[in-house]
């Protein structure tokens, strides 16, 4: 683990701030506590629930953290569904192995790649470069996480 960082939006009891501020916040702090610029990201694992507003909100923070430069994303929602508390756990172990096996699943359970997530999101899996995975969760009450894990 080379970085983290919690931010709270504290919009709603279920919905995040749909402008992506509060996890652009968490974001910003992990990579800067571990050190790092945005730049040397080599994918994300979102926390992609496939909610229209969380979506959405993920993008936003994600467009202005890396300047729109599209970072290949994933997200295991569509396989294990939303496992509450155990989410982050079980990202992080998935991310894991990610990174030792240096490649980037596709999305699960995505038929159309949304114009907001194109060229981020993939129905394919690909290859990662580089060794820096930044994982996101956006919880209930409006608490951010981010987490950066470096190979």
């Amino acid at each position: 683990m080379a970085g983290w960082a919690v931010a709270g939006d504290a919009n709603h009891m279920t919905g995040p701030l749909r402008d992506g501020s509060g996890l652009e916040a968490a974001i910003q702090k992990a990579l800067q506590n571990a050190g790092i610029s945005s730049d040397d990201v080599g994918c994300i694992s979102s926390h992609g629930t496939g909610t229209l507003y969380n979506d959405s909100m993920e993008m936003k923070a994600y467009s202005s953290i890396f300047h729109n430069r599209p970072v290949p994303l994933y997200s295991i929602k569509g396989a294990v569904g939303h496992t509450m508390g155990a989410s982050g756990l079980i990202e992080t172990v998935i991310a894991l192995q990610v990174l030792e096996k240096r490649i980037i699943l596709p999305v699960v359970g995505l038929i159309d790649v949304d114009p907001e997530a194109k060229d981020w999101a993939s129905l394919k899996k690909r290859d990662l470069k580089g060794d820096i995975i930044l994982l996101n969760n956006s919880g209930f009450g409006g608490v951010n996480a981010a987490l950066v894990l470096k190979h």
